[in-house]
């Protein structure tokens, strides 16, 4: 009876595994903030957690705690160490354990997931079969992987409206799906190259052009490079056997290369061409900046970095000037260009040295794999594969979670690591009522895992139920504000630790206080607002709260120059309302500053609450660096100007009103609306110039720094919004250095 439950909760365990091999690639779900990402973290926890926890009750049915060690155990171990140590003393703490919702990849919780799923992978991979079994599940799921990103890719979309795009994939991301099937190459391609060992010949072939032509058509020149590399490989690990198979070898090299020419060589009428110019592709961070980025963080926190998933804060800390000259300048990134670069930057010296060990073991492991037969060596080319990616790309859930299960498949296949079981036991004993004794451990254990699984699962429900109301907020947006705020509600009280949330509910709060205003003046001629003494309560208890909330993100991700911005632009909206808003907003974003110091959308934002204080010198000044550290931004240009021709220095104005013409007729040529309104404000400033008429006369242009909030505009009698007392020294940004490319006439401050 004991061996049937064993042998059952075995077959169990085995079967949630090929589950979790098989479903994890192609899950997504439309009901939460980010459709991948999420849905397949959560499996995989649920699922890991079950499998684990069916493990440990089968020690107690078997009557002892057996594991298998493999050369990748301490590696592991020690990462994981250094992971929970760094997440301890980052300051960025909530983001470091959870992520920075919608990503959790990378995250605390994500690298324990990670190596539990390796542990309980090893243990339970004990045969050939068993092994064979895993790898036909998982080249399933790359198959139908495969199939619907070339559906997508042609135009055959699935009935989902987020799954109407040229690049949609089930994996969440082109480069996950291309990682996904490079690893899966090797086997079927060393099956044609030994004639038929290993995968059927048929199956083989049909996998490798599948996989291959879908690499071509959606990969970057970088993941091509590495498939170039797979195809060598495999011919190098077939050893001295040479390639028997040449014929059916060459047939998907072949159709893989008329691929390429078919989507590089433009020719009329070809289809292909047309397609891959429209396909999106995946901005990289550039690897000159990310090595920028990944060696300062590396110097402020050089043994265990500054905290999991921090890269984000890293980059608007650390990026250099020259990012801002890329047409996705306003981008922000949250990975750098590849895994090294990402340890480095977030783990530090000691989390980068454990993801060196790892790597050097899985290399010599995969060195036994050259000149022998089947699975072995395709493991080998694969694990390599594996290897190599981590050099050209950062890693994304998918492709971390195959590399996993290809790094376990590596070490079980190897028969001598398959018979390293061990027996573990602290002596404790215990004896039923016939004196039969029987090990505690186990029972211990088992004991310890249902204290930590239970409030595991709760929370990993929590976290998946606050997602939903997120995801069901923003659908209603647009929609109804006051069902967004229910939404954000529910989300908030199931997981408070977002500050995403709190950033989505202060926004929120500020828009169901304007549009209060916005209804009530709608009907009115002059500025002057009528609102009953209850609208005033429920203003004044929503732009608190949205304060409040606005707070509450920066306390949660205190590195986040996105939410200092978020709470200086709330401040910054209610000028009308609150006396000192004014001093809280310049402070809020001077921190926010601090966190992303090259960010010339901050210094314009600062220079328009410069400007309509009529500080004409102090708003100059921030035009002025906005337009340094990006020489090309019109924006800054046209502010400047405005400014320039407020104070009176009209010549000035003039000249810079001048090169924000031209940068706009560069960029977008002269029938675009900017270029229209920057025109207007030339031909206003030449007139000036040339008839010496007063400042003030003529046109009246808004800057384009200005707000248009309802709440802005209006003058709000009594009401009165709490927690402005006590405004904050604020501490003005040092200068930018003059930018050479930057054409700015050099202005003399007013005395």
């Amino acid at each position: 009876m004991q061996h049937k439950i064993a042998t059952y909760l075995d077959n169990v365990i085995t079967f949630l595994l090929l589950a979790v091999a098989g479903l994890l690639p192609l899950l997504f779900f439309n009901q939460t903030t980010e459709f991948y990402e999420v849905p397949k973290m959560a499996f995989l926890a649920v699922a890991v957690v079950l499998i684990l926890g069916l493990w440990i009750f089968s020690w107690i049915v078997n009557g002892k705690v057996t594991i298998i060690k493999t050369p990748l155990d301490i590696p592991l171990l020690v990462l994981l160490g250094v992971v929970l140590a760094s997440t301890f003393t980052s300051v960025s703490r909530y983001p470091a354990i959870f992520g920075n919702i919608t990503r959790i990849h990378g995250s605390a919780v994500s690298y324990v997931v990670y190596v539990l799923l390796y542990f309980v992978t090893v243990s339970h991979l004990t045969s050939m079969g068993k092994i064979k079994s895993f790898l036909y599940v998982l080249y399933g799921s790359g198959v139908l992987v495969a199939l619907l990103t070339l559906m997508s890719y042609f135009g055959l979309y699935l009935p989902f409206d987020f799954a109407q795009a040229a690049n949609f994939t089930p994996t969440g991301s082109s480069f996950s799906t291309v990682a996904f099937l490079l690893m899966l190459l090797p086997w079927p391609l060393l099956s044609l190259i030994s004639g038929g060992k290993g995968l059927p010949t048929p199956f083989a072939l049909g996998m490798a052009i599948l996989f291959g032509v879908t690499v071509a058509l959606t990969g970057s020149v970088t993941t091509l490079v590495v498939l170039l590399l797979v195809l060598v490989g495999c011919v190098l690990f077939s050893g001295s056997r040479g390639i028997k198979g040449l014929t059916t070898f060459i047939v998907p090299v072949a159709v893989v290369v008329f691929t390429l020419m078919l989507t590089y060589l433009p020719f009329p009428g070809n289809v292909v061409q047309q397609l891959g110019a429209k396909f999106p592709k995946e901005i990289q961070l550039p690897l000159s900046i990310s090595w920028k980025v990944s060696v300062s963080a590396f110097r402020d926190a050089p043994f265990i970095g500054t905290g999991p998933a921090t890269y984000l804060f890293n980059f608007t800390g650390y990026k250099p000037l020259e990012f801002n000259a890329k047409n996705y300048w306003n981008f922000s990134f949250d990975t750098a260009y590849n895994e090294l670069l990402q340890v480095l930057g977030t783990l530090g010296i000691l989390g980068l040295g454990a993801v060196v060990i790892i790597c050097l073991v899985v290399l010599g492991m995969a060195r036994k794999g050259v000149g022998q037969d089947g699975i072995v060596a395709a493991l080998s080319v694969s694990a390599v594969t594996a290897v190599v990616l981590m050099l050209v790309h950062s890693t994304t859930l998918v492709s971390f979670f195959v590399t996993l299960l290809v790094f376990a498949a590596l070490m079980m296949v190897q028969e001598s690591i398959r018979e390293r079981i061990s027996e573990l036991s602290i002596g404790l004993k215990a004896a039923t009522s016939n004196n039969k004794q029987f090990d505690l451990f186990p029972i211990i254990l088992f004991v310890l895992f249902l204290v930590g699984a239970i409030p595991a699962l709760y929370q990993t429900y929590k976290v998946v139920m606050a997602d939903y109301y997120h995801r069901q907020a923003l659908a209603q947006a647009n929609r109804n504000g006051s069902v967004t705020y229910q939404f954000l509600q529910k989300a908030e009280s199931l997981n408070p630790y977002v500050d995403l949330y709190r950033v989505d509910m202060a926004q929120t709060n500020f828009a169901l206080a304007n549009a209060i205003v916005a209804q009530r003046s709608a009907n009115q001629k002059n500025a002057q607002v009528n609102l009953s003494d209850a609208d005033k309560q429920t203003i004044q208890t929503l732009i608190s709260q949205a304060i409040a909330e606005g707070r509450a993100s920066v306390a949660l991700s205190p590195r986040s120059a996105r939410n200092w911005e978020v709470l200086a632009s709330i401040y910054r909206n209610i000028n009308g309302v609150a006396k000192n808003a004014t001093t809280f907003s310049l402070d809020a974003y001077g921190r926010a500053i601090q966190l992303d110091p090259l960010n010339p959308t901050l210094r314009l934002n600062v220079g328009g609450i410069y400007s309509a204080a009529k500080n004409y010198d102090m708003a100059s000044r921030f035009f002025t660096d906005a337009a340094n550290l990006k020489a090309d931004y019109a924006d800054a240009y046209y502010n400047l100007a405005l400014t320039l021709r407020d104070k009176g220095d009209v010549q000035n104005a003039k000249a810079v009103a001048e090169q924000t013409v031209a940068l706009l007729v560069k960029n977008g040529g002269t029938e675009t609306p900017d270029y229209k309104i920057a025109n207007s404000l030339l031909t206003d400033l030449k007139d000036k110039v040339a008839k010496l008429t007063p400042v003030g006369s003529g046109e009246t242009i808004a800057p384009a720094t200005q707000t248009n909030t309802a709440i802005e505009k209006a003058k709000l009698p009594g009401v009165d919004v709490s927690g402005l007392n006590n405004p904050p020294e604020v501490s003005t940004p040092s200068a930018v250095r003059p930018n050479p490319d930057a054409n700015i006439p050099q202005i003399t401050p007013t005395p």
